[in-house]
């Protein structure tokens, strides 16, 4: 696969911006998912001591719940949903004007795209894909990894 490290952590970083910005696309929150599932493949395959791939993603996993749960969407055990969320009246100034007077309409409620668990919970999949990528990040950070 072409480019290093660098480029396709760049790739997913531009992504996510992208999904940040279509807060109600699940197809660009799929994507990073999917880019960061390939983005801890690759960071297996640059390290020879790493081991079982398995055990490598487990462990990364632990260290990370948000890249754990995009590991669960990658692999189908979690899904992604577009729901109606409350908005509490003290975090109102952090909404966009469109949110903003879509909630005046709506009780107060917005739409976003959520990660549906299996255990019948929900997180905020773009605060999770912010979590993975960081996690990322870190654990590339002490090779500075340049595949």
């Amino acid at each position: 696969m072409p480019g290093t490290w660098a480029d396709h952590l760049a790739y997913l970083e531009a992504e996510f911006a992208d999904a940040v910005a279509a807060p109600l696309s699940a197809r660009k929150a799929l994507l990073c998912a999917l880019l960061a599932d390939a983005l801890a493949d690759r960071l297996f395959a640059a390290d020879p001591t790493t081991g079982d791939i398995l055990e490598f993603r487990a462990a990364l996993a632990c260290r990370s719940p948000a890249l754990g749960h995009l590991f669960a969407l990658a692999a189908g055990r979690s899904r992604l949903v577009t729901e109606t969320v409350a908005v509490p009246l003290e975090r109102y100034g952090e909404l966009d004007v469109a949110d903003f007077m879509v909630s005046l309409y709506n009780g107060h409620t917005v739409q976003r795209v959520r990660l549906a668990l299996p255990d019948g919970g929900r997180l905020d999949i773009h605060l999770v894909l912010a979590e993975a990528i960081e996690a990322l990040r870190e654990t590339a950070a002490p090779t500075a990894r340049s595949d």
